[in-house]
């Protein structure tokens, strides 16, 4: 039996934080946040919950905000220089629900081609994502 291309990361009364499964079984958003020193993880912890309580109505510009241009309909979790991408679908009301991608670290100020790397690396997960569940429906 194949696994599923999704595994549960948090639920919450108005929220559902998943994380994307590849077909050989791995996870990138597990890959970034397993390398994480304890206090980063931690502040990423802290807008998972905050999203957990606050569902559609949490948008951050400075921590969680939708891309642009080519990286569009990804959002992107930001602490300091790191970043974590994802997708995100208001299911009802206030509920959410947030797919988590994958990650990284940025070196210098400003867009870089790195930047444009990881971000279509992001895109080719979601598209990854949609083709198992058509219209992010999980």
């Amino acid at each position: 039996m194949a696994a599923l291309p999704v595994c549960i990361h948090l639920t919450g009364s108005v929220a559902h934080v998943m994380k994307y499964v590849r077909a050989n079984e791995r996870c990138p958003a597990d890959s970034f946040l397993d390398s994480l020193d304890p206090k980063m993880c931690k502040r990423f912890a802290g807008q998972f919950d905050a999203i957990s309580k606050m569902g559609s109505e949490y948008e951050n510009h400075q921590r969680f905000t939708p891309l642009r241009g080519r990286g569009k309909p990804l959002w992107e979790f930001k602490e300091h220089d790191h970043r974590l991408y994802c997708f995100r679908r208001v299911l009802q009301a206030r509920a959410v629900l947030i797919v988590l991608f994958g990650g990284w670290i940025k070196q210098k100020a400003g867009r870089t081609d790195k930047e444009d790397r990881e971000i279509e690396r992001a895109m080719q997960l979601y598209n990854d994502f949609m083709n198992e569940y058509p219209g992010g429906n999980v």
